[in-house]
This record gives structure tokens, C-alpha cells and sequence, in this order.
């Protein structure tokens, strides 16, 4: 039979020298120390809150069995349980990264012993448990009577971190202007007792078209798309929740709402002075200031709401439902187009606002403006 052989990347530190009492171990701190040749191997290791450690038996004189109890009265084989006594001494444990320092990672939940050789690290990989918590069919037809339950239940729970990971599937990445965002619009939305069903009976009125109207966009459940979203180009980071009846709350940040972010995570404006500013791109701190900022964004969430806004109850003109417009067809590119957007050149011929060359309204990072094809 071939043999294969592996190489220790590391060892384990900790009080414990033997297994009588695993759960005591998994509950104490253990440090896992990264030997030099391989440290960096860790590069972004701190973005992981959880981690699979893999680990050697090196202490186990027991020889393999095909059985082994679980308890006094449960009998299991070896491979439905996590008895030491394999045909290969290799354990697997998943642990809480609670800290980096160097070449050390500092865990929790791990249940080897001092001096246990480490064989690999993995980040933890939950994409079956994720397809199969979505593709649950109960749960799925539930989703498809009601498509915002589990965002709904989130709000009305104030689970701002659970709507933020969601949120950035939708925007890309974590920031505090998502979260400002997530919060503003958790805020208004519970205070309203608002529900969205993106049939125009709630609307969103955003008033900058940065990341914190991403979160607004996903909370409300108010997009450009359902015709809920309306954008009001002032550059505020600012939005107003209301219903028909025109009864709204317009929530804005403060003016000291950015230094106030600030002040909370100095040690990110150390490293961004550092990494942005003075263009140190060292990948040990490029991966300390990826951290950070992720820690910043998450942590933006805990701050206390009223030292980031300003809440003011307001009545606003609401536009009527949106129409349902006819289309035509562009006599030049012969793409189908919305009538209000046609140009009409002869009887039953119409032209696209590019192949017209006239000028159109683009929205972009800067904002509305005209411009030509």
C-alpha cells in the first residue's frame, strides 16, 4: 500500500498534556505557533472569524479500531465519530481566530494538546450548510409567497450585522457607508412599522448615490427597478422613508457623523495613513489595514445611532404610481424602446435619443448630468 508523508507547518501551545478532559481544552486559549518557513502562508489569515485546523495525533499509542464507543451505552464506528483511534493519527478541529500576532494565532475551541504539530490551516468552508438552509423546500416555498421574510424578521429584530452581510452581496464590499445606510433605513423602517412588497405603497427618497443608499435600497426593499427609489441629486448622505399617505421620517448624518467614526477606529486611520497615504503596500500591512477596515465597517454598526443622525418626521409630496408606457421601435438601431423616450421623426417612425444624437440624462459617480452620444 503507498505511504504518503506530511510535513508539520506548526505547533500547538498550551497548558493541556493530555486528552482526559477535551471540552476543558477546546474552552481555554491555545496559541498556534506558524513555523518561519511557512508564515507567509498566512497573508489575510485575520479576515477569518473561524478556522480548520489540522492537526497530528502525535501522542496516541492507541492502535485503530473499526468501532469505538460514544458514550457508555453507544457503540459507533471510527468514522462516525472523532476517536483518536484512526488508520491515520489525523484530527480536524474548527476554531475562533481571535487574534494574530505575528506568526502566532491566538484560538479558541481547539481540543489538542501542547506541543500537537499542526499539518494544515483552512479557512472554513459553510457553502453546503448555505445551499442547503436555501434550498430548503419549506423554507424556499416560504420565499416564494413571501421574498423578504427573512429581511423583514432581520429588521424587526434590529439584526443590522445580518442585513449588512447581506447588503454586500448586493454592494461589493463592507464599509460604514453601508452600514449608515443599513441603519438608517432599519431605523425608519421599524419606526414607520413599514413593509415592502415593491408595488409603490412605500418609497425611499435617497438623496446621494453613494454606498449608504445601497443599504437603504436593500432594507426598503425601495429600487430603482420597482419604481420605490426616488433620487433627489443633493449629495446628502440623507433619505426619507414614506408611505402613501405621505407621512415620512427623513433621516440625515450629522456633521460630526465621519469624525465620530473616526475617533472609534484610530488604529484604522494609522494604517490607512500608512497603506493609502504614504503607499506602504507591505503585505503584512496591506493584510492589518484589509482587517481593520472590515473591523471598522462591522463596528460603525455599534455605534450609538444618535451621535451618527438626525431624525425629523415630514410631509412629503408623493408622486402618483408609476405608468405603464407604450414602447416603439428605433427606426435606426431597431431596439425596442419606451415611447417617452422615442423621438418622433415621421408618421409611425421613431428614433433612440443616441441614434437621434440628442441629449440624454446620465446618472453616474458624479451624479445626474446631460450629455450627448
Amino acid at each position: 500500500m503507498k505511504t504518503y508523508e506530511f510535513k508539520a507547518i506548526g505547533i500547538v501551545h498550551n497548558p493541556f498534556e493530555t486528552t482526559e478532559d477535551y471540552r476543558k481544552i477546546k474552552e481555554k486559549l491555545s496559541l498556534i505557533e506558524v513555523f518561519d518557513d511557512y508564515s507567509d502562508a498566512l497573508l489575510g489569515i485575520e479576515e477569518n472569524d473561524y478556522l480548520d485546523i489540522v492537526y497530528y495525533f502525535h501522542k496516541s499509542e492507541e492502535k485503530f479500531q473499526t468501532d469505538t464507543p460514544t458514550s457508555p451505552d453507544v457503540l459507533r464506528g471510527v468514522f462516525a465519530s472523532r476517536s483518536p483511534k484512526r488508520p491515520n493519527l489525523v484530527g480536524v478541529c474548527t476554531v475562533k481566530l481571535l487574534e494574530r500576532k505575528g506568526n502566532v494565532l491566538h484560538v479558541q475551541g481547539l481540543d489538542a494538546i501542547n506541543g500537537t504539530p499542526v499539518l494544515d490551516i483552512k479557512n472554513c468552508d459553510t457553502s453546503m450548510f448555505a445551499y442547503e438552509y436555501d434550498n430548503n423546500p419549506v423554507h424556499q416555498g416560504k420565499l416564494k409567497t413571501s421574498p423578504r421574510i427573512d429581511i423583514r424578521n432581520e429588521i424587526h429584530s434590529w439584526r443590522t450585522e445580518s442585513l449588512m452581510i447581506k447588503a454586500a452581496q448586493m454592494h461589493g464590499h463592507f464599509c460604514p457607508g453601508l452600514a449608515m445606510g443599513i441603519m438608517a433605513a432599519t431605523y425608519a423602517m421599524n419606526k414607520l412599522e413599514a413593509e415592502s412588497d415593491g408595488m409603490e405603497d412605500l418609497l425611499a427618497i435617497t438623496e446621494t448615490n453613494n454606498c449608504f443608499s445601497d443599504g437603504v435600497q436593500f432594507v426598503t426593499g425601495c429600487t430603482f427597478g420597482n419604481n420605490a427609489l426616488i433620487f433627489k441629486d443633493l449629495g446628502k448622505t440623507a433619505f426619507t422613508l414614506t408611505k402613501r399617505d405621505g407621512k415620512g421620517i427623513r433621516v440625515s448624518s450629522k456633521n460630526e457623523s465621519r469624525q465620530v467614526v473616526r475617533e472609534a477606529f484610530t488604529d484604522h486611520q494609522n494604517l490607512y495613513k500608512k497603506v493609502v497615504d504614504e503607499q506602504n503596500h507591505s503585505p503584512e500591512l496591506v493584510a492589518a489595514y484589509r482587517k481593520s477596515a472590515l473591523d471598522r465597517a462591522f463596528g460603525t454598526l455599534t455605534l450609538k445611532f444618535e451621535k451618527l443622525f438626525d431624525i425629523k418626521y415630514v410631509d412629503v409630496k408623493v408622486p402618483e404610481y408609476a405608468k405603464v408606457h407604450d414602447s416603439v421601435i428605433c427606426s435606426v438601431c431597431n431596439e425596442s424602446i419606451m415611447k417617452t423616450r422615442a423621438l418622433k421623426k415621421q408618421k409611425d417612425e421613431y428614433r433612440c435619443l443616441e441614434c437621434d444624437g440628442s441629449e440624454f440624462k446620465l446618472l453616474d459617480g458624479n451624479g445626474i448630468r446631460v450629455c450627448k452620444p
